[in-house]
């Protein structure tokens, strides 16, 4: 551990301002509806190519219309719920398992969702913004495959709902720059019930005294009365919202079938959340999340120059840099901001070289053996994922994605991504190696890691994904540290905190079930669950869709 307290050197990635402000989306064609299925040569081909996996497309519908009929129907955000009755569980499978039962739950059973659904648990920003991407991607397929014009409207619908759900994201703190962590619906049972805090006390002072991971509050805005929000976004959640913001407007920025209003407002966000970011703050650093009560949210800080919660100087974070790059470069571009696309090149890129950063630094900092987090690996793809789609400077794209490989495999080290059966990981070390131009198409992507992505993606289980335990080993074979999985392979184990974890990686089939799978332990045997709450499958959707959009 003492490796991560070391200051580091990087040799300059580049010595020039990068020109980010002269790449941009490549001009699209858009067919009329109902004129496919066309040929888009995407990296998971679509219906009517060669290699289109049509199994893999039915189980990508299941999510969509679950997400759309249930997991997004309180607010347009895809969120966790919970089932308690039997009968109505079963009623969702039937739903879910019949293909042409539409996208209106309420029309297809005559039961509302409100009606079925005991609790409604919170919007949260890292996994509703990929839901909002994979919204995104799924109608920007659609449409350029000109497939049928109901399948494209219902699509667009979606992403308009995802518009709104992000607007209200920020809007709902009432203060510029500043977005939820989560937000809920106070009129349902579930996480709109919770205990609201105001921002200040009597004598302007924020609560609580001691800035936690997340206080709920009233609405802000005075436009939002029937919602209630959670602050203290952290670095997680805040990436999670800037995926869909990006993907959305990649989308939509030159699709006529969205009003200029529409963009202009989310180009706003956009603009508001980077200058924030640009701010040096109290501390004397800029990076920092802030929240409605003018104070660093708990898990605020993205500076390359902290670790956690603790300013480190001299210290080189390279999930810190990989995670700004990402999320710096895609609200400049959303925002065609001159200041936010100046400061990118300048400060950050040529001054302070994140790229050289993420490339020395990354894979020593978060392969970690047994120690590994996986929301760290989740938050390092993803804001890989962005700097990769968006950054427009050739030299630090190329240094993200040298760190990025070595992410995902470091040779003689144990316990590799390569390993894991992470469809995330997996495509995001594909583009790594790809002759990828930003916002464009690919030029040879890792057919191993594509493949094996593929694979994983169909070895997810079904929709509807309830949280049912899974059970790999007994206690005797627990307690002898020895393992046969219900794939059949025998593992060793080894215990962390009493649970027991595999020395090998859990086959996607037989692992725990996840509400977000990417930032979940493959190693982990076992699992208790209710069996009554159901996951909206975003981390599914994202790499499935996100796949089918990207072109060769």
């Amino acid at each position: 551990m003492l490796l991560l307290l070391l200051s580091c050197q990087t040799e300059p990635t580049t010595k020039t301002t990068p020109p980010q402000d002269s790449c941009g989306p490549p001009a699209v064609e858009i067919p009329a509806c109902g004129t496919g299925p066309l040929p888009r040569g995407s990296v998971l081909p679509g219906e009517g190519e060669p290699g289109f996996d049509a199994d893999l497309a039915a189980a990508a519908q299941r999510r969509d219309r679950q997400a759309v009929a249930l997991a997004s129907w309180p607010t347009g955000a895809a969120a966790e719920l919970e089932v308690q009755d039997a009968e109505k569980r079963t009623l969702i499978e039937d739903f879910l398992a019949d293909p042409e039962g539409g996208w209106d739950f309420a029309a297809a059973t005559g039961l509302a969702p409100d009606q079925v659904v005991s609790q409604w648990w919170k919007v949260a920003g890292a996994y509703a913004g990929v839901a909002f991407a994979a919204d995104a991607y799924r109608y920007a397929v659609l449409r350029d495959q000109g497939a049928p014009c109901a399948e494209v409207e219902q699509a667009r619908a979606q992403v308009e709902v995802a518009l709104e759900s992000l607007h209200l994201a920020q809007e709902v703190t009432g203060v510029e720059g500043v977005i939820a962590r989560g937000y809920a619906r106070a009129d349902l049972p579930g996480a709109g019930e919770a205990e609201l805090t105001p921002l200040f006390d009597d004598q302007g002072n924020p609560l609580p005294t001691e800035k936690s991971n997340g206080t709920w509050r009233a609405d802000n805005s005075g436009t939002h009365p029937d919602m209630v929000w959670e602050d203290s976004c952290s670095r997680d959640q805040y990436i999670g919202w800037i995926v869909g913001m990006a993907a959305i407007w990649e989308v939509i920025q030159a699709d006529p079938d969205f009003p200029e209003a529409t963009k202009d407002r989310l180009q706003a966000d956009a603009r508001v959340l980077g200058r924030s970011l640009m701010q040096v703050q109290d501390s004397g650093y800029d990076l920092e999340i802030r929240d409605a009560d003018g104070r660093m949210t708990y898990h605020g800080l993205l500076s390359e120059q902290s670790l956690d919660r603790l300013y480190v100087p001299g210290f080189c974070n390279g999930m810190n840099a990989v995670m700004v790059l990402g999320i710096v470069s895609s609200l400049a571009v959303i925002a065609e901001d001159s200041e936010l696309t100046t400061w990118l090149g300048e400060a950050l890129i040529a001054d302070r070289d994140l790229p050289g950063i993420v490339r020395d630094e990354l894979a020593l900092q978060i392969n970690l053996g047994k120690l590994s987090n996986y929301s760290n690996y989740n938050m390092a793809f993803i804001g890989g994922w962005l700097a990769l789609r968006y950054l427009c400077d050739e030299e630090a794209r190329a240094a993200v994605a040298t760190g990025l490989a070595q992410l995902y495999q470091r040779e003689g080290e144990e316990r590799q991504p390569i390993e894991q059966d992470q469809a995330l990981y997996d495509w995001v070390f594909a583009l790594s190696l790809s002759s990828a131009e930003p916002w464009g198409a690919v030029g040879d992507p890792d057919t191993a890691a594509i493949t094996k992505m593929q694979r994983v993606l169909n070895d997810m289980p079904p929709a509807p994904v309830w949280d049912a335990p899974v059970k790999n080993c007994g206690a005797d074979e627990v307690a002898a540290l020895n393992c046969v999985l219900l794939s059949g392979e025998s593992v060793e184990l080894y215990l962390d905190d009493g649970e027991p974890i595999s020395l090998a990686p859990v086959p996607m089939s037989y692992r725990p079930r996840s509400n977000y799978y990417w930032r979940s332990n493959p190693y982990t045997v076992n699992s208790a669950g209710s069996g009554t709450n159901l996951y909206p499958t975003s981390d599914f959707r994202f790499v499935y869709w996100s796949a089918r959009f990207v072109r060769r």
